[in-house]
This record gives structure tokens, sequence and C-alpha cells, in this order.
């Protein structure tokens, strides 16, 4: 492993997941000054893995917290820039040299935000966007993954630590330090964790969530979207409350209230939280569902623009495309509807079996 002037530590924490730690090890081993392993307890080979691939592998007992472990993994690093990832992650070799290009860099900031990549093949999952025709050869093991910024890329700093129990972030205690501190960049994670997670884990995480509860809206809102994903509509509708009372004004909140009373059959009661949501920021899933509502509501001209608008920013999603044919068969455009479900199923193949 190489030192650098400005060294990197790499912090992965780990239990039980020798089927993919050596995949996330060699895939940064180029830029790493050094690799922390931080391991609560695996049964199979996950730290002999470790070991045997130069890591420096520290035994640590598991107190329901990920921020306290990755705090504890931070403490052993010597690097002068922290990246935190995931043992079911990795980093492609183009995005291995920009995050080298990153840290050697003169200026004021503190931490950078990557995209993490959630790689699924699930229908209807927030943001998604098809594989086909991707550039990375990683996301080939999924028709398609969901984008999100997460800042995993930081100084080594004592004012710098993770919070959170579950959804643990350094962000917090950047913006403590000052304004202007964290930068994004197009730097890349693959994750592989959804494509088998179980609702058993996912509740898991949830009852940790509500044990540290900090009456805070965006924690509110992740119990809230976690429920929702395992389908407890009722107790996801509790925390939403909570979060849109705490910050009536966060657009993800109100966009997944709408989404949920959809699926409560109280389509036209969305449309005006749709709207606030689209006042708020301009979302290719607001865009969809205020389609959805207005397909209902049988607007189909209006509809079809909503459709449009939210290709226009996500081109890359299926299920716009297959909402879009759904409509355009109704208004009785059929040529366009065939035309917009082949699209559908260009991008997602599992499509082709909910076209009639």
């Amino acid at each position: 492993m190489l030192k650098m002037e400005n060294s990197l530590s790499v912090c992965i924490i780990t239990k039980d997941n020798e089927k993919t730690i050596g995949n996330c090890i060699s895939s940064v081993i180029s830029i790493a000054g050094e690799i922390v392993v931080v391991d609560s307890g695996s049964k199979d080979k996950t730290k002999e893995i470790a070991s045997s691939l130069g890591c420096k592998v520290y035994d640590y007992k598991w107190n329901d917290n990920f921020s306290d472990a990755k705090n504890f993994a931070v403490s052993k690093a010597t690097g002068n820039w922290i990246l935190n990832l995931d043992a079911d992650e990795t980093i492609s070799e183009l995005d291995c040299k920009k995050i080298k290009q990153t840290i050697e860099k003169k200026n004021q900031f503190l931490g950078y935000y990557l995209i993490q990549r959630n790689y699924s093949n699930s229908i209807g999952d927030f943001g998604w966007v098809s594989s086909r025709d991707d550039s990375y050869s990683e996301s080939k093991i999924a028709k398609g993954y969901s984008p999100r910024k997460m800042l995993r890329l930081f100084k080594n700093s004592k004012e710098i630590r993770f919070e959170g129990a579950v959804h643990d972030t350094v962000v917090l205690a950047i913006e403590r330090i000052g304004p202007g501190l964290m930068s994004d960049t197009d730097i890349v994670i693959h994750h592989y964790g959804y494509l088998n997670r179980s609702d058993e884990r996912t509740e898991k995480y949830i009852e940790i969530e509500k044990q540290n509860i900090r009456n805070d809206y965006f924690q509110e809102f992740q119990i809230a979207s976690q429920l929702h994903s395992i389908g407890k509509l009722n107790e996801a509708l509790v925390h939403l409350a909570n979060s849109i009372k705490l910050n009536p004004n966060f657009h993800a909140s109100l966009l997944l209230l709408a989404i949920m009373s959809i699926k409560k059959g109280k389509v036209s009661e969305a449309k005006p939280i749709l709207l606030r949501s689209l006042e708020l920021k301009q979302d290719e899933m607001a865009w969809e569902h205020l389609g959805i509502v207005e397909t209902y509501e049988k607007n189909f001209d209006k509809a079809i623009a909503c459709f449009n608008k939210a290709i226009e920013i996500n081109p890359k999603n299926a299920d716009f495309y297959y909402n879009l044919g759904h409509t355009l068969k109704l208004a009785g455009r059929i040529n366009q509807a065939k035309q917009a479900y082949a699209k559908a199923v260009y991008l997602n193949p599992d499509y082709s079996e909910r076209i009639e």
C-alpha cells in the first residue's frame, strides 16, 4: 500500500462479510496508506481475509450503534484523510484515481460527497436508474440502481466524528466547524447490499433508530421511509407526521406522504401535497406521482406532461415510461403507448411481463 503526502485511511466496519470484504479491500488497496477494519464478532473468515490483504484488524464489541463503531475505526486511522466504506461496497479504478486527485487539492474543504449507487432489481424504487448502457462494469450485476449523495471522504480531525445510531453521518460535525466546508464530487461508490437485504434486517435497524430518537425531522423521515419499504404504512405515517411537524418544508417527507396516500387509495388527497413538494424541489418522483394522480382523475394530457417532466429529469427510469405508456393507452394514443412500453422494457426487461 502506498504512503502519500496526503495519506488516505480507508475505514471499514465488518461482521460476517467473507463473501464481499475481499472485493471491497482490493478495490481501494492501490490508493490506501492503510486500511482499518473493525470487526464486531465475525464467525466466518472475514478477519482472516482482511489480515491476508494487509489490513489493520481490530475487534470491537457491538453496541447497536454504527457511529460508535465507525468512530472507533477513525480513532485507529493515521492518514490525513478518511474514506469510509461498507464491507459490501467497491470503488472503480477510475474513481480511485479521482479520490487521489481530490485529496491532493489545496482548498478549504473538509469533506466530500460521493455518489452511492444502491443496486437493485426492483420495480418502483426511488430515483431508480437503469444499468442498461452504463459505463461501469460494476453496474452489470443488477438491472439498475438508486443513487444518493453521501459524505464518505473527509479530513482526519478530532472535531469530525460520526453521529446517529443507524443513519450515521459526519455532516453535522463539519457543519458545526463552519459553512462552505463540504463539496460534491462525481465519484461513485458501488453498493450491493440491497440485492439480498431481508425485511428482518431492516426491522432491526428501525428498532435501533427508534431507541435513539433525537427530535430530528430527517431521522423521523428515515424511519418512515424504512417502514414504508417493508409495507408498514400506518406506522410509517406516524413518523412521517413527526417529520413534517418538525420541518414542514422538507420536500422528501411531503413526497413520501403523497406516495403513501396514493397507496392507501386517497389519490386525490395526494395532489396538493405533491404540488407543495414540487414548489420546494423539482423532483422526478413527485412529477411521476402527480402524473399518476392526473391519470386517476382522467386528466390525460396533464398526466402525460407530468411523466415527460419526470423523464426529462431522469431519462433512464423504466417506471416513468411504463406509466406514460399506460396513460397514453387510456388516452387512445396506442402507437405512442407502444413506444413508451418498449422503452420501459428496454430499460428494465421485467416490465415485459406487465404489458398486455
